[in-house]
């Protein structure tokens, strides 16, 4: 059995050797745990729509976690939260038929998690309808570095 270094430790334990590939980003580690926290009412929105969320983050912001909760939207209804760039990049398309509650961590792909924003397509957060026209609350928590 033998001890390895992760990426970030190997870092910290070097900083001081003077190589800019040693310095280890503040976001990463002693990071300053953000959360924005929305809501929307939805009521028949169109399958193709977007809801935008939050307030737009910086470039070099992480993504730890995003829990997302919904009532029954209707039949066939869906939803996935991404940006711009990727409309499933914290949480692939789900059906939203019955109410419930899901979470960037507990999903199956790991793509989304510690996403360092940079400041493209990404810098907003938002949720897709999909499937059919949906009714009802819709809540989302988004917990992030920005240091």
């Amino acid at each position: 059995m033998s001890n390895v270094n992760a990426t970030n430790y190997a870092k910290s334990i070097m900083s001081g050797s003077g190589s800019s590939a040693d310095i280890v980003d503040p976001g990463v580690l002693g990071g300053k745990v953000r959360v924005m926290i929305d809501e929307y009412e939805a009521s028949s929105l169109a399958a193709g729509s977007y809801i935008l969320v939050g307030k737009k983050l910086q470039s070099g912001a992480r993504i730890l976690d995003i829990l997302l909760a919904f009532d029954a939207l209707g039949g066939s209804t869906t939803l996935s939260v991404g940006d711009e760039g990727s409309d499933q990049r914290y949480l692939v398309s789900a059906a939203t038929t019955s109410a419930g509650m899901l979470s960037m961590t507990e999903d199956s792909t790991i793509g989304g998690l510690h996403y360092e924003v940079t400041g493209t397509t990404d810098n907003v957060v938002r949720i897709a309808m999909g499937g059919a026209a949906g009714t009802g609350t819709i809540k989302i928590a988004i917990y992030y570095t920005e240091d």
